[in-house]
């Protein structure tokens, strides 16, 4: 018997499982992305942001004059208008952080049972390819009197807010 030839084949058989496992391993886990070019725009814009309202929520007031919670904080309750209030921060590192893009800033919360919605900063109307990103800040009674609100919470509650920025490019 040739103890040889029965080796060649076994090397043979390792080395193509070997490289046929290579193969699906690489195969697997790498992402096959197409160019689509208008569907890439549209997650860039979205995960931009996002990226935005996170960075202003989690930044300290002392970096940005005022972060996302003390803006809806000291948010008038008006629509649209920015005097007198807090906005005037937020927009202007809205601004900043979003440079050649329009945006609207709308806040959704509940009272007395049903859903309002009100645009807080509004910068015209948006195309049909603009993006929308969403972050929640909970307001208590000490948010809202340190920023000189006009929410009306009780002590012992919290109220819950949807910030929405939606952002888009003329």
């Amino acid at each position: 018997m040739d103890d040889k030839a029965q080796l060649q084949t076994l090397e043979g058989l390792g080395a193509a499982l070997l490289i046929t496992m290579t193969v699906v391993i690489i195969t697997q886990s790498a992402t096959v992305m197409t160019p689509q070019h208008e569907m890439m725009i549209d997650v860039q814009f979205e995960q931009m942001a996002y990226d935005t309202l996170t960075l202003l929520d989690v930044a300290p007031s002392y970096a940005t004059g005022a972060n996302l919670t003390e803006c809806v904080s000291g948010w008038d309750m008006k629509d649209a208008t920015m005097d007198h209030n807090s906005l005037p921060y937020l927009d202007s590192e809205l601004s900043l952080l979003l440079p050649g893009f329009l945006y609207n800033l709308d806040l959704s919360y509940i009272q007395n049972g049903s859903l309002v919605t009100n645009t807080t900063i509004l910068h015209g109307y948006p195309t049909e390819d603009a993006a929308v990103a969403r972050r929640t800040v909970m307001l208590t009674n000490s948010t809202v009197s340190a920023a000189k609100g006009k929410w009306s919470i009780a002590s012992d509650k919290l109220q819950m807010v949807e910030v929405r920025l939606t952002v888009w490019q003329v």
